[in-house]
């Protein structure tokens, strides 16, 4: 990923819902397909992006994939669901998963200095916190070493030098000498050049290159077949991409190296095949349990409370989930997987910086793992419960909307009343309601009941800091009968 940006995220945790895998017929499986499709097409008549596809895996294994608009504004080709895109940063998943492997072999150790595999290296020294950086520092960004990506001259040599091949240590160049931007392992800074720095490692203790590396490993024996790297100016497959409107690729060739993203990312892939690639992943089906454990549990602090060896943890609507998202210039993915519900999403849209591709990023792999879960769990409601639910949600959130922290705290379940004592409930709350900004306007999206007993209500929201967002509530009807607030959630 050549820039990142993190949801703001407000959360209160819910119970993890009891889950038994249905039987999934070919029936099924055809309604959830046309419903994706049906949905997929009414975003891209609403948000008039170019193009997306929408990829899936269910809990039996099957997958699935679903496309809409164009692959190129100007010829007006139609985006077909086995057209790649550059799949930014989700390309780090691949790189942790391989280092992982290697930790497994006895090949590396997390926790040892890189010093042992570039201290040799006339940069070695030059590096901020160059003798305290371990690999797994690297891997959960908590090196403190600042993002290349962020370096002014790197820009303008990215979009201007689109031509030239790039030497890896390069990349490195442009942090040489500058001041760490925290303690090794103290803080957390999402940064591609710790990927850099891991991609040189990997080369350094197989002898082969990062590329051969997880071809070997992962492509293929999972037969990822439509996952290749981006290592070329030119990649025929890759339908055009549009950054601020405008085409990436120009004559057949990319108006910015996907060469120079390497082990930041440096991947394409279908949005099938990332949902593959991600349920292989989180299901246990690529690293032994104790390095599985590794990925998810090495988290550090801060934004890095929700970010591992290379994995983003979300705790949402429908649970904790795995994955990753990807931006390069003119594409835009997100992958996932949850665990609760044994599924996988993965969402592209060929388009970058509008708001338009931004909006449909942002939600796109919620919005379509509520339809897989809908169709495989949910209860079906009347209208009338569903209007009922509604105000009971909307009632609740203009008690917090206007400060009035000890009323809705009668309004919340049991289980937070018991973690979260009225008097301290407005401490809790405030800090993350100060992150969103006062509130602006909310609009009714849907309602839908996973269980007898518990409902997920989204909003269309908008606050004073966050213009445009995604509000979930969660209700329990508890034993008096009564709905309360389970989780609150702004992203």
């Amino acid at each position: 990923m050549l820039f990142v940006a993190f949801s703001i995220c407000v959360f209160l945790p819910q119970t993890s819902l009891a889950f038994q895998s249905p039987k999934i017929d070919d029936e099924k499986f055809a309604q959830i397909f046309q419903k994706a499709q049906a949905k997929l097409d009414e975003l891209h008549a609403s948000l008039k992006f170019p193009g997306g596809c929408v990829g899936f895996v269910l809990p039996d294994g099957r997958s699935g994939s679903v496309s809409t608009g164009v692959a190129d504004l100007k010829t007006q080709t139609k985006l077909k669901p086995s057209d790649p895109m550059l799949a930014g940063s989700i390309g780090k998943t691949f790189v942790s998963a391989a280092t992982l492997q290697l930790a497994q072999e006895g090949k590396l150790n997390l926790d040892e200095k890189i010093e042992r595999w570039l201290g040799n290296e006339s940069w070695f020294a030059r590096l901020p916190n160059a003798k305290d950086i371990t690999l797994r520092t690297l891997l959960n960004h908590s090196s403190g070493i600042p993002n290349h990506v962020d370096d002014g001259s790197f820009q303008k040599a990215m979009f201007k030098s689109f031509g030239k091949d790039i030497k890896y240590e390069e990349l490195i160049a442009y942090v040489l000498d500058k001041k760490p931007l925290f303690e090794a392992g103290k803080n957390f800074n999402y940064a591609d050049t710790n990927y850099i720095l891991v991609g040189i490692i990997v080369e350094r203790a197989t002898g082969k290159t990062l590329y051969y590396e997880i071809a070997q490993r992962i492509l293929k024996p999972l037969r990822l077949d439509d996952t290749f790297p981006s290592n070329k100016n030119v990649l025929p497959r890759v339908v055009n991409g549009y950054f601020q409107n405008k085409p990436i690729i120009a004559g057949g060739k990319f108006t910015v190296n996907p060469q120079w993203e390497w082990a930041g990312g440096g991947f394409a892939s279908t949005t099938e095949d990332l949902a593959r690639w991600a349920k292989f992943l989180y299901a246990g089906d690529v690293l032994q349990k104790k390095y599985l454990d590794e990925m998810l549990g090495s988290t550090t602090v801060g934004e890095g409370k929700g970010y591992g060896l290379g994995v983003e943890i979300v705790q949402g609507k429908f649970g904790k989930s795995h994955g990753h998202d990807g931006e390069f210039p003119g594409y835009l993915s997100d992958m996932r997987y949850f665990p609760q519900y044994k599924i996988a999403v993965a969402a592209q849209v060929n388009a970058d910086e509008t708001p338009e591709a931004s909006k449909f990023i942002a939600s796109a792999v919620d919005d379509f793992a509520q339809i897989i879960i809908g169709e495989l769990v949910a209860e079906k409601l009347s209208e009338a419960e569903k209007l009922n639910l509604q105000k009971t949600a909307e009632d609740w959130l203009k008690l917090v909307d206007a400060g009035k922290f000890a009323e809705s705290w009668e309004g919340i379940s049991a289980e937070l009343k018991a973690k979260y004592a009225k008097e301290k409930w407005q401490s809790t709350v405030q800090p993350f309601l100060k992150k969103v900004g006062n509130f602006k306007s909310r609009k009714f999206k849907n309602v839908i009941a996973f269980e007898a007993e518990t409902v997920t209500i989204d909003f269309e929201s908008s606050f004073a800091k966050l213009s445009s967002a995604i509000e979930t509530l969660i209700l329990k009807r508890e034993k008096d009968g009564k709905w309360r607030v389970a989780s609150h959630s702004i992203k």
